[in-house]
């Protein structure tokens, strides 16, 4: 059986479908299992991982020669792939159409509250209800082992490994000698797509609770974020009094191994804390606009930070599908309402849990 599994195109939402994946490999273990990746970031993060039989890749997001399009088409006939499976949350229309377009007869999707005119989702074959309450994580668990049931593994989580021996090495080469000092991540930015750059919290305030952070702990702060990033990343340096570095341009993967090395990760909603939340990293995530029942960080470890207010989330599994913001709502109003000193609340008697603080 050739089966083709549809990532929406963020980082972390590969990182929210892998356990799925991993259970349909489990559970059907002679099946061929292809990835489709909306961006070649995600690519990049699969290569080489044994659970893919093999990787396609297309940005719906940058204008493309019709040839080329039409020759991605024929690429996935010619695989004559017996399912396709569009994981959460893909309510467009281009989820739908094109495993239509590329002849797979069992198109297996979800029912979105939203859209189900617009989305194409008529297309598909077989739908599941979305549920609400559920992460996204065991959302897709719960869509494949839905159409693929089995009592097996389906309370196993498994994320993928996101970088080498090779990162690894490289990694501990950058941090040189300063690597027995304890590290903290930061990443203060966000995807910045469909105005998802509300997710932000100021990076004046990403700087002081760091250095509450690592004054505490005695610890030296690893600045992240990608290549739209670097002012970002200069603003926070900037606004800390404690030890940092800003980490450059690298790779995902030694982006990941960076990670794996910190003790804790302060981030936003963004798809590098979904890569340390996967690592066993504890996460200190920042949310506003966004839902964290829905796509915080996986596990009781993490600690999220709220500035509780009516009318946030806005951006639910009820409403996918749009990005809508109500009419007279500012979508970082709890963001922006929540202080350092708030949020040191929060976070101290979280580290006093997890760390030697006197």
């Amino acid at each position: 059986m050739n089966i083709l599994c549809i990532c929406p195109i963020g980082i972390g939402n590969y990182i929210l479908v892998y356990p799925a994946c991993s259970y349909l490999h489990k559970v059907l273990p002679d099946a061929k299992l292809h990835l489709l990746a909306l961006r070649a970031p995600i690519s990049g993060l699969a290569q080489g991982d044994p659970l893919w039989e093999k990787i396609h890749c297309i940005d719906p997001t940058r204008k493309q020669p019709v040839s080329k399009i039409l020759s991605f088409f024929k690429e996935l006939r010619d695989e004559r792939f017996d399912v396709s499976i569009s994981f959460f949350p893909s309510n467009t229309w281009q989820y739908n159409f094109l495993p239509f377009v590329s002849a797979i007869s069992q198109r297996l999707a979800f029912s979105y509250t939203l859209k189900k005119t617009a989305s194409l989702s008529f297309l598909n074959s077989k739908k599941l209800a979305t549920d609400p309450s559920l992460h996204d994580i065991d959302q897709n668990l719960k869509l494949v082992s839905h159409f693929f049931p089995s009592d097996l593994y389906q309370n196993e989580i498994r994320f993928p490994q996101l970088f080498t021996d090779q990162d690894k090495s490289q990694c501990l080469s950058m941090l040189g000698d300063s690597g027995k000092r304890i590290k903290i991540g930061i990443h203060p930015g966000s995807s910045s797509e469909h105005g998802m750059d509300a997710k932000r919290w100021a990076s004046e305030k990403f700087g002081r609770l760091a250095d509450l952070i690592c004054e505490k702990l005695d610890a030296e702060a690893l600045i992240f974020g990608g290549p739209d990033e670097s002012e970002l990343k200069k603003q926070t340096s900037g606004s800390m009094k404690q030890p940092n570095r800003i980490i450059g341009n690298v790779s995902l993967r030694l982006t990941s191994a960076l990670i794996n090395e910190c003790k804790l990760m302060l981030c936003n909603d963004s798809g590098l804390m979904h890569i340390a939340a996967s690592s066993g990293v504890p996460v200190i995530a920042l949310f506003g606009p966004t839902d964290e029942c829905r796509n915080g960080p996986y596990g009781s470890e993490h600690l999220v930070l709220r500035k509780q207010m009516a009318g946030f989330p806005l951006w639910t599994a009820q409403n996918v599908g749009s990005r809508k913001v109500p009419q007279g709502i500012d979508p970082q109003a709890s963001l922006n309402a929540l202080t350092p000193e708030e949020a040191w609340e929060s976070v101290l008697p979280w580290l006093k849990m997890r760390f030697p603080i006197r």
